[in-house]
């Protein structure tokens, strides 16, 4: 009966294309690992994600590789860019519990980087920028090219990610003498001030949706807030899928160019820590010797 739940399985949140080429070796790990019918259908629903992503960076689709402690902890760091970090930590558990029965070599990758903390995602280029905009426009209902133009508005304007946009009401968008601000609730309340190119946008919708959320609902602080408003999306082939930490990457690097003092950016930002500035200083304009000179004489 074990063996027949192991081969029955299908899972609903992978494409039934990818199933059919990553099956055969997630079903295999988890003969190995699994006792009980509800231990199966358990490890199943987290290694058929893991493996899916696997097999969508090219990893080989063999037990050797795919439970290689350090294929592992690359998922965890960046194939989970929405998850929590308790979703994240159980995950790499079990992935590790299955590694451990299915391949004997197996063995934990030294240093691995620390579950708290991940890679700040590239930001967008401009042409994509306005694809993306271009996008909104052509979805089919206001209600979808509503949702979609806050999601890009708060995010390239305002640097909010998925854990912040399910803290934005109508309401909570003023225009000021000092431009149009957003207050922000939940762990990281703060104002921001939005980038002037994306405020009219920001201030046109923010009337009709007040108390409402921006992209959507009435619900303070919903989990994944954004997945129903990415899920619906009429696609366009021309741009890869809209990630959300992109948008906010996009705003951080607009203001690393800027020169934007660090102090201001962590305050609007919510950051604790420059790590995220510093992974995004490779894509910010690089200065020139003369340039360099003129800062470094001229600040203060």
């Amino acid at each position: 009966m074990l063996h027949q739940v192991i081969t029955d399985y299908r899972p609903s949140h992978v494409p039934s294309k990818t199933w059919e080429s990553i099956a055969e070796v997630a079903r295999t790990a988890v003969s190995y690992s699994a006792t009980t019918e509800q231990t199966a259908r358990r490890h199943l629903s987290h290694i058929s994600p893991y493996a899916a992503w696997a097999y969508r960076e090219g990893v080989p689709l063999n037990l050797a590789q795919l439970m290689d402690a350090s294929t592992i902890e690359r998922y965890i760091e960046l194939g989970m860019p929405k998850a929590k970090e308790s979703t994240r930590a159980t995950r790499r558990s079990i992935l590790r519990r299955i590694a451990r029965h299915a391949h004997p070599l197996f063995s934990v990758a030294p240093g691995p980087m620390p579950i708290t903390y991940r890679r700040v995602r590239a930001p967008y280029a401009g042409h994509e920028v306005s694809a993306y905009f271009r996008l909104a426009e052509a979805q089919p209902t206001q209600g979808r090219r509503d949702s979609l133009m806050a999601v890009l508005s708060l995010g390239l304007g305002c640097g909010l990610d998925c854990s912040d946009l399910g803290w934005v009401r109508g309401v909570d968008v003023q225009t000021t003498d000092d431009g149009v601000e957003v207050t922000v609730g939940g762990r990281r309340s703060r104002v921001v001030v939005c980038l002037s190119r994306y405020e009219d946008r920001l201030a046109d919708m923010a009337p009709a949706a007040g108390q409402n959320l921006l992209i959507g609902g009435s619900v303070l602080g919903r989990h994944n807030v954004t997945s129903v408003t990415l899920g619906r999306l009429l696609q366009d082939r021309s741009v890869p899928p809209l990630v959300v930490s992109r948008l906010r990457s996009t705003w951080l690097t607009a203001h690393l160019a800027a020169n934007t003092p660090l102090a201001v950016i962590m305050r609007a930002a919510g950051l604790k820590t420059v790590r995220p500035l510093e992974d995004l200083l490779a894509h910010a304009p690089a200065y020139s010797d003369a340039e360099a000179a003129r800062v470094l004489r001229t600040a203060g």
